[in-house]
């Protein structure tokens, strides 16, 4: 699959694909199963990539400096920017998901 920058999609065709992951991902009767899900739908690279943007978030909403985080994580400032204008859109009950 080819991949495709979010910005060429219509807003609505967006929206579209947004709601159908999450009532997808909601279709998870299991913890057990969404994660079996999710490990077989993503490829490894995926997986890595998004697994660390949550460890950035996390390490963020823990305090730690972005020097710290770059070094400690191996990426780059303009990464630990992202997710932190991310985290400033997220409120209080997604952090939570974070702690």
């Amino acid at each position: 699959m080819g991949k495709i920058n979010h910005r060429d999609l219509s807003r609505q065709e967006y929206e579209s694909l947004g709601r159908e992951l999450h009532k997808t991902f909601a279709k998870a009767d299991s913890v057990v199963r969404l994660t079996k899900f999710i490990d077989l739908l993503l490829t490894p690279s995926e997986r890595i990539m998004l697994s660390r943007r949550i460890r950035i978030a996390k390490k963020i909403v823990q305090k730690e400096g972005q020097i710290h985080i770059q070094e400690e994580l191996g990426v780059g400032q303009s990464t630990v920017d992202t997710v932190e204008r991310l985290l400033e859109k997220m409120g209080p009950k997604e952090r939570r998901m974070l702690r």
